[in-house]
Order: structure tokens, then sequence, then C-alpha cells
């Protein structure tokens, strides 16, 4: 029988030689096959949010700009007027989309970027394709300057279903199980239907964290990604992500949050980027 510190030692090496594993299938999954995965090649939903924000804060042409999964460089534009840096896993995204001295290939839950060295983090449409979250924002705000400023947007509340595809695949393919989910897709989908799971978890939520100290845990579900074939829309998600969270644990690192500043408009958060 191990004793109770070998049997640490062995778990904790299972879960490393597990989460390697995980990493260099998602790193394969992103340097092959179909452009999409890599998401879209222009954002303008998020471009005149990002550009009001950088000239809000007044970021010099010397300010360091890191963009955490950079895809197809819907952002890069910004390197004409900053020093822009695009990080992201899939090294065929990079040199097709980005300017090699720009560009660094890079897991963002271990990121090679100094301490304390940048001045605006943005990030769209990549953390929930990453298999450990809350180590690429402990990975941000490490690297966030005093004073530097947050631009999250995922996508928000990832779909358990999207991994087989069940939105979009017939009837006549699924199994009675997946039969069932697809057909309880557009209660599941309906705005009263979630508020009345996701309004009263966030509630138990900000009664805890005003009657805790020390430590947050960054909550997310856990879902199970296609690395196979890209089928639908988020098939890749790692992780569902609660906008709610990202903002009490960044509330709980010292930062103001602007895109949630009062309580209602916390827990009332849909799906809009996080800027801190």
């Amino acid at each position: 029988m191990l004793q109770p510190e070998v049997a640490r030692d062995v778990m904790r090496t299972t879960e490393v030689d597990i989460s390697r594993n995980i990493a260099e299938k998602a790193k394969h999954f992103y340097n092959e096959g179909d452009e999409n995965r890599w998401g879209r090649e222009s954002l303008p939903e998020f471009k005149e949010q990002i550009d009001e924000w950088l000239q809000l804060l007044s970021v010099q042409h010397s300010g360091v700009v890191a963009e955490l999964g950079c895809g197809r460089g819907a952002f890069r534009y910004l390197a004409a007027r900053y020093c822009y840096i695009g990080l992201d896993i899939s090294f065929r995204a990079l040199s097709r989309y980005v300017a090699p001295s720009n560009a660094v290939q890079a897991d963002i839950e271990s990121l090679p970027v100094a301490s304390r060295s940048v001045d605006f983090v943005l990030s769209v449409s990549t953390l929930e394709h990453v298999p450990h979250p809350e180590y690429a924002l402990a990975e941000i705000h490490r690297i966030l300057k005093p004073g530097g400023v947050v631009f999250l947007a995922p996508a928000w509340f990832c779909r358990p279903w999207a991994a087989k595809g069940l939105r979009i695949r017939r009837y006549r393919e699924l199994g009675l199980a997946d039969k069932l989910r697809k057909a309880l897709i557009p209660l599941r989908n309906n705005l009263l239907w979630r508020s009345a799971f996701v309004i009263p978890s966030r509630l138990f939520r900000e009664i805890q964290f005003r009657w805790s100290s020390g430590l947050w845990r960054f909550r997310y579900t856990r879902l199970s990604p296609n690395l196979t074939d890209y089928i639908d829309t988020d098939c890749d998600a790692f992780s569902s992500l609660d906008p709610h969270e990202a903002v009490l644990l960044f509330l709980r690192w010292g930062y103001e949050v602007p895109s949630a500043s009062s309580f209602l408009r916390r827990l009332f958060l849909r799906h809009v980027p996080v800027v801190v």
C-alpha cells in the first residue's frame, strides 16, 4: 500500500502527464486542418471598443500590447501603432497571419513574457479553448503592468453539445440520448431557462465573495472538446466560462472592473467583454 505522501506524488505526476498530453493534442489540432479553428480574420464588433480603450489610456507608441490567442490576426493592425506581440499556440497560424517580428508561439498557461511588462492585454475567443483557464488568468495578472488594462472577450457559456455537433447534425444520425439532447437545445438556450440557474448561482457567489478573504477560486464547467474534427463553432472548447466569475477574480486581485462596476451589472452580465 502506498504511503500518503507517495500517493500524492503519484497523483501529481499523473496530472502533469495528462496535462502535457492534452496540451500536445491541442497544439496538433490548431496546427492542422480547417483554418476556421483559428477564429475569424475580422472582428469589427471588438475593434472599435479596443481602439477606444487604447486611446482612453493614452498608450504611447512604445506601449506593449499583447494579444493572447491571435489566431488569424484580426488585431495585427495594432503593430503599426504599438509594440504589438501576437501569441498563439499554432505556429501555422502565426506564420500565415502575423509578421515574424511580432509573433510568439506560446501556451498562454505559461507565457514567455516578463512580469509587469505589458500595458494592454487583449484576448478574444481564446480562453474557452485553454485546458486550464485559471492558469491563463493568473498569467495575465502576472504580466500586466500596474495601471494596465485587460480586454477579455472569450465565448462565454460555451454549450456542452457543441463537441458532438448536435446543433447541426440530423436526428437520424444520432443515438437516443443525443436525440433527446438535441431536442432540448432550444429550451436550454432560452434566456429565461438559463437565468433560472445562472442568477441564483451568481447571488450565492456574491455572498461568498463578500464574506471571504484571501485566495479566490475561479469556477468554470469543464467540457469534453472535439480535437479530431472541426464540426461546429466551439466544438473544441475546453470549458464553459461565466463572465461573473472572471470579474470576481479580478476584483479579489485588487483591480477595478469598469465593465461591471456595480452589483447589479455583475449579476446580469451576459455575452460582453470584461474590461479590467
